[in-house]
């Protein structure tokens, strides 16, 4: 059985910086997540655009 002597206070400390860190990876993974997708889209509409000014 635990006594007082034996927690550590500086435990929900570093148990909160975890989870916030976490969290700001989580949110840099979904920030970036709609750049690939744009990318593609602005790709297929160049492409487009070429094939039309040459073929037409």
């Amino acid at each position: 059985m635990p006594t007082d002597d034996d927690l550590d206070p500086g435990a929900p400390t570093e148990m909160f910086q975890a989870f916030v860190d976490r969290a700001e990876e989580r949110d840099g993974e979904t920030a970036r997540s709609w750049v690939a997708p744009l990318l593609v889209v602005v790709a297929l509409l160049v492409a487009a655009g070429l094939a039309w000014l040459l073929l037409g």
